[in-house]
């Protein structure tokens, strides 16, 4: 039986979240680490900052790779993607995580209009070393210590994660680019409209104070 297992949520959304579920026989490795490890697409990132306000519920995050939250899939300069560990301090020996990620904007199509995207299946392990922190009680420590880990994966669900995201389509471009111009014209006339009728109002409200006046 599988120790970690992974499905998708929310997946026809553009915020799901990958639930990782972790079963673990011995948790009791006061010198190791235990890992959980994402290796994601270029298509999808996760939010550096928001994983830092879930630390309490994720565990310690760090992202390698693109992460831009403002990038278009075609804009993206690492097309490998990212990878995301989440260090867990004190595991029990079964536990939840929940994963939210963000999807990019994907490239039109001619002829799709939706796209497939696969996702690894995330996999854990205990990331331990066979050395003690500080080397020697009371001493000083040397600038450059060669340390030795080893990373120990459990068993995991292999079965990779799909979803599936609309994409606009390469022929309609030009609506939207002409759309765009359309509303874009319709609002700025909306609003200076509503400036001249403003004045206009201000001036004859003068205009009848200033009458008041000379009366």
């Amino acid at each position: 039986m599988a120790q970690v297992h992974s499905e998708l949520h929310a997946a026809s959304s553009l915020h799901p979240k990958i639930i990782t579920t972790i079963n673990i026989e011995d948790n009791d490795k006061s010198d190791c680490h235990l890992d959980v490890v994402y290796v994601l697409p270029a298509s999808v990132f996760v939010d550096p900052y928001q994983l830092q306000d879930l630390e309490t519920t994720l565990g310690k995050a760090t992202v390698f790779g693109e992460h831009d939250l403002e990038l278009p899939l075609e804009k993206v300069n690492e097309p490998r993607g990212s990878i995301v560990f989440l260090r867990q301090s004190q595991p029990l020996s079964s536990f939840l995580l929940e994963l939210p990620f963000h999807l990019r904007y994907q490239q039109p199509s001619l002829e799709r209009d939706h796209q497939v995207i696969t996702i690894e299946a995330p996999y854990a392990g205990w990331t331990c070393g066979d050395y003690k922190w500080p080397p020697i009680s009371n001493s000083l420590i040397t600038p450059y210590q060669n340390v030795e880990s080893a990373f120990t994966e459990l068993t995991h669900d292999t079965t990779p994660l799909t979803l599936s995201v609309p994409i606009g389509k390469v022929q309609d471009a030009a609506i939207v680019t002409y759309g765009t111009f359309g509303t874009v014209v319709l609002c700025t006339v909306w609003i200076a409209r509503s400036v001249f009728v403003s004045i206009k109002k201000r001036r004859r409200l003068e205009a009848k104070g200033k009458r008041r006046k000379s009366e």
